[in-house]
């Protein structure tokens, strides 16, 4: 585990806090363990490199005993203290800890008060009405908990597009499958994944899968609460005509094979059967009657809605900017948190004049990278904007998001929205639904109503590329871009490592059938502001 980085280091640090919260141990020690998770993540230097050379205790706030937990985490890939709060806990944990309502707190009175170990263990004191007798507990939070046990068990068998491609990849490298292509839902870039699918080259005889279900040339691995995995196995030269047949979907296979033709790679199976390739993200909505436009994968060109340490970020302006550039990117445009982002560490007005000046030294000192100054203001309930109107002016860009108050009635969600939408001093709506998949529902807003005020007030609407959000969703890409709306894919930076996000967004972007001319961000700097402009 050498390769660990000092976010992945900082989060086994953060599941540490969190198994003492919900152990009901002392909160100051939880405390300690989320500082030196906090301090790990946001060291220049390797906390991995530092430990092996017996340095790392030299920081501030670091002693001994976390150098040696981060020694042995990069020797085994776990430490003595997290397998000892496991233990102590029930397997069960990480689901329960996904139910909206249920903070570690409270999840520590049900699990010592009530011996619950599992989601059917909760729904059943929910159900006998044992958890709102509970203290700390009243009708209106047991609501909210129900919904959200329903919630879990809807996602249940599903996955996020990155971690269904992390598990591929590991099925692939565990079962040592050279030559190995990913297909099915993923390879369409659906948001969501039910179904894992795997073609390679090789034999089905000659793979042997404890638990696993042979179905002709395929093994099938049921997986639980995860996506059922599919292994299909089949001569190399079977392969092209095997990856377009799990790539599916189904009724699209079917259409194309109808027709007479012959095998070979997947742009001979179209083209001998008389009809255009379809890309595999468009086969749910297209033919192959006529040509496909849409994004193609290299196409953007600046990385738009990132932030720094200005807020909640990792990255000095500077350290995001080189990010960026190494990447082969061609500008950054930067959206840190408005004032009213206290948990973020939002900027007060005097702050991002501040930033401003940063930025502007940094465009003198390096002309052929810019750096384009803006924000990401909040929505506030009202639907007013978090900075004043001759602040907002002063911006290159200004990013409007909903941060609070997710609850509101769908009128007020609404209305709130569209009054954002329609300000002079708003480029881009951020997140349009609020959603984070398989952990919180989109909030209640008339999205047809958005996007109509958004192609009259020429208001762009984002795509947040984090695999966690994909929002806009992909079912209406099309409806965006038959309205004339632009479509920034961005990826809501708060690391290094988010700027690579942004492969997800362009996956999901092709999935919904977004065009070039649609995405601002695949033009230069000037031509990306003149496109969200007002």
């Amino acid at each position: 585990m050498a390769g660990l980085s000092n976010r992945e280091i900082a989060d086994v640090f953060r599941e540490i806090e969190l198994l003492l919260r919900v152990l009901g141990e002392d909160a100051g020690r939880a405390q300690a363990y989320g500082r030196i998770a906090w301090q790990i993540e946001r060291m220049e230097e390797s906390a991995a490199d530092l430990a092996a050379a017996g340095r790392l205790a030299e920081r501030k706030g670091i002693g001994e005993r976390t150098q040696a937990s981060v020694a042995e985490l990069v020797d085994r890939g776990t430490c003595a203290r997290l397998e000892e709060l496991h233990a102590r806990v029930p397997k069960g944990l990480p689901e329960l800890l996904r139910v909206p309502g249920l903070g570690p707190t409270r999840l520590h009175a049900v699990l010592a008060e009530l011996h619950v170990e599992s989601l059917e263990g909760l729904k059943a004191v929910v159900a006998d009405g044992r958890l709102e007798a509970l203290k700390g507990f009243g009708a209106k939070s047991v609501e909210k908990i129900a919904a959200g046990i329903a919630f879990l068990e809807r996602s249940r068998g599903r996955l996020r597009m990155d971690d269904a491609e992390r598990l591929a990849r590991e099925t692939i490298s565990r079962l040592g499958l050279a030559g190995a292509e990913i297909a099915g839902p993923l390879r369409r870039g659906a948001p969501l994944v039910e179904t894992i699918a795997i073609v390679a080259p090789g034999s089905p005889d000659g793979l042997s899968l404890p638990g696993a279900a042979r179905e002709g040339d395929a093994w099938v691995l049921a997986r639980g609460l995860l996506p059922e995995i599919r292994v299909r196995l089949v001569p190399p030269e079977a392969l092209a005509r095997a990856l377009f047949e799990e790539t599916g979907p189904e009724g699209h296979v079917e259409r194309v094979l109808a027709r007479p033709g012959r095998d070979g790679s997947e742009e001979e199976i179209y083209a001998s059967r008389g009809l255009f390739p379809v890309p595999p993200e468009r086969r749910h909505a297209c033919d192959g009657e006529t040509p496909v436009d849409i994004l193609e994968s290299g196409a953007i060109r600046g990385l738009v809605h990132a932030h720094t340490t200005w807020s909640d970020g990792r990255l000095s302006v500077a350290g995001l900017a080189e990010a960026a550039r190494v990447r082969g990117y061609s500008y950054l445009a930067l959206s840190d948190h408005s004032r009213s982002a206290q948990y973020a560490n939002g900027l007060t007005v005097e702050r991002l004049k501040a930033q401003k000046a940063e930025v502007d030294a940094w465009n003198r000192a390096n002309p052929s990278f810019p750096v384009l100054a803006g924000t990401e203001v909040d929505i506030l309930p009202d639907g007013s904007l978090d900075y004043p109107d001759d602040v907002l002016e002063g911006l290159d860009f200004v990013i409007a998001s909903v941060h609070s108050s997710f609850g509101q009635a769908p009128e007020a969600m609404t209305e709130r929205i569209l009054r954002a939408v329609r300000s002079p001093h708003v480029d881009i709506l951020g997140h349009p639904t609020g959603r984070l998949l398989l952990r919180r529902d989109p909030y209640a807003v008339d999205m047809e109503r958005v996007l109509a005020a958004a192609a009259e007030n020429g208001t762009a609407v984002e795509l947040n590329a984090n695999p966690w959000r994909l929002d806009l969703d992909p079912s209406l890409h099309e409806r965006a871009r038959d309205l004339g709306i632009r479509v920034p894919i961005c990826p809501d930076a708060h690391a290094e490592a988010d700027l690579d996000l942004v492969r997800f967004g362009v996956l999901a972007a092709r999935h919904g059938g977004l065009r070039a001319s649609d995405v601002p961000n695949t033009r230069d700097a000037r031509g990306f502001l003149e496109a969200v402009a007002k």
